[in-house]
């Protein structure tokens, strides 16, 4: 990638993200059905503590390679302008940051194991230590790629991870039926990443340009990684509670039925953000195109995975044994009250969105404070029960409390408003509470195999939510303007509809 390639592209804008769209939504539908399959197998293959060590030390990972970040992919990709200089130290600043912090986390290990009591961590956080290395030689080229709308190379990219991840898991598997064979799915995965990233760019970091030209990025960054900082904080105190009081087998029943509801939103959320930020921080100063083109996504993300949400909640007790084995059961009543969660996050993960693309960082940061004491408040309250209490405290509070907080706040300032928000989420509101009772009811009168049961329970909920929008004036103009954008179809009106463009 030459220099003259950096500065992000402002062509064929519409273009570009249908293109985008299309390749990020194939190479996730690999990565959904790798996901679904690790699920079942290494459930099979490994025991609940396995789930629970890998549990444990990898939000600690995930932490380290998130402050690695410090925010600077997405300052990268939200610039308005990039030199090659300004590209070349914040791949510096990266570096940097991951190699220290690799050695922290290298000799944190021993503390690791002493925290939970389980002589089995420092092992396995001494492999996972290396990770972050390969991770901060791998954030700066995944931006540019982003930055430049690049989505193919992206897509073809994760899809290939996510495989060879999956199959490494299942071959140490074999012969190690431990926690090796998931931190061995991690190494693979992100290796293919870092020869991936690096052959499709064909970028090389050079001489760093001074501070003073990097400043307004590093400050940018330093807003995004507060909030991911306390939203990490957020996603992983449970774990780390659950871990701490519990012990490996409770966390691994909770991280499994974390995984199977909520992992799967959080894999459609990422890649189609990585589409529409960069396509909504070029719209900033267009606020119609900019909220209509906000209206469409979301309300495609909606119609793809509430339907799926809806299902999974309904048919768990069935789901669960079936696919996980019946010694998994226990991780039921986890899974429905983590459900209370999993109904809006589709909609409210994409908030950050908002914020990101709007270079609203002190915001972003604010929010991710109130989430985070908000967050570990409930776990704490719900541990006494352990961790079917700390899912029913989450679930709980996230319903009534983070989701009308975040909605009021990220719709305050710019062009998606708090009104906005809930005009886009409205139809569906409607739809699922119905669609979730009729599932119910077809659940307890089909008399047929579970696997049969199963199959017609997910058909059965993307046919009620279509029939239930079409019923609706504004889900009418929903599915029209769906319909519209389907390759090879003409299209049914020149522009959307104002109901379809959130009014």
């Amino acid at each position: 990638m030459t220099p003259g390639h950096l500065d992000a592209p402002k062509d064929r804008l519409r273009q570009r993200v249908l293109h985008g769209t299309l390749a990020t939504s194939l190479a996730q539908a690999v990565k959904f059905a790798v996901q679904l399959l690790s699920v079942v197998i290494l459930s099979r293959m490994l025991d609940p503590a396995s789930f629970g060590l890998f549990a444990m030390v990898m939000p600690i990972a995930a932490f380290v390679m998130m402050f690695q970040d410090m925010g600077l992919s997405n300052a990268v990709i939200t610039s308005t302008t990039l030199s090659q200089g300004q590209a070349s130290a914040m791949f510096w600043i990266n570096l940097g940051l991951s190699l220290a912090l690799a050695l922290l986390f290298a000799a944190a290990a021993p503390l690791i194991g002493w925290f939970y009591d389980e002589p089995r961590l420092p092992m396995l956080a001494l492999a996972l230590a290396g990770t972050v290395l390969v991770s901060g030689l791998t954030t700066q080229h995944f931006a540019l790629l982003n930055r430049g709308m690049r989505f193919a190379p992206i897509a073809l990219i994760d899809a290939l991870s996510a495989v060879t991840g999956l199959g490494v898991a299942v071959i140490v598997a074999t012969y190690s039926r431990s926690a090796w064979a998931l931190v061995a799915s991690v190494v693979a995965s992100m290796s293919v990443s870092l020869i991936g990233g690096w052959l499709a760019t064909g970028w090389r970091p050079g001489r760093p340009a001074p501070f003073a030209e990097v400043r307004d990025m590093v400050g940018l960054g330093g807003g995004l990684t507060s909030f991911t900082l306390t939203n990490f904080l957020a996603r992983n105190m449970d774990k780390v509670l659950i871990g701490r009081v519990g012990g490996a087998v409770e966390v691994g029943l909770y991280d499994r039925a974390y995984k199977l509801l909520l992992f799967p939103l959080q894999q459609v959320n990422n890649p189609v953000g990585r589409v529409i930020v960069p396509a909504l921080s070029r719209l900033r100063d267009e606020p119609h195109r900019y909220r209509s083109a906000y209206a469409r996504v979301v309300r495609f993300m909606l119609l793809l995975t509430l339907p799926g949400v809806a299902f999974l909640i309904v048919y768990a007790p069935i789901l669960i044994p079936t696919l996980l084995g019946g010694h998994w059961a226990t991780a039921v009543p986890i899974f429905l009250w983590l459900g209370l969660a999993a109904i809006h996050q589709p909609m409210t993960a994409t908030t950050g969105w908002l914020f990101i693309s709007q270079q609203r960082g002190a915001d972003f940061a604010k929010w991710g404070v109130v989430n985070a004491v908000t967050s570990i408040a409930a776990f704490a309250i719900g541990m006494p029960w352990g961790a079917v209490g700390v899912a029913a405290a989450y679930g709980l509070s996230d319903l009534f409390i983070r989701l009308p907080a975040v909605c009021w706040w990220v719709g305050r300032r710019g062009p998606v408003s708090t009104g906005d928000l809930i005009r886009i989420a409205a139809p569906f509101l409607l739809i699922v509470p119905a669609v979730m009772l009729a599932l119910l009811f077809v659940r307890d009168q089909l008399a047929a195999g579970d696997v049969v049961r199963l199959i017609a329970g997910i058909a059965l909920s993307y046919l009620f939510t279509i029939l239930g929008l079409a019923t609706l004036p504004q889900g009418r103009a929903i599915l029209r303007d769906i319909l519209s954008h389907i390759p090879g179809r003409r299209r049914a009106a020149p522009v959307m509809t104002e109901a379809a463009a959130g009014g």
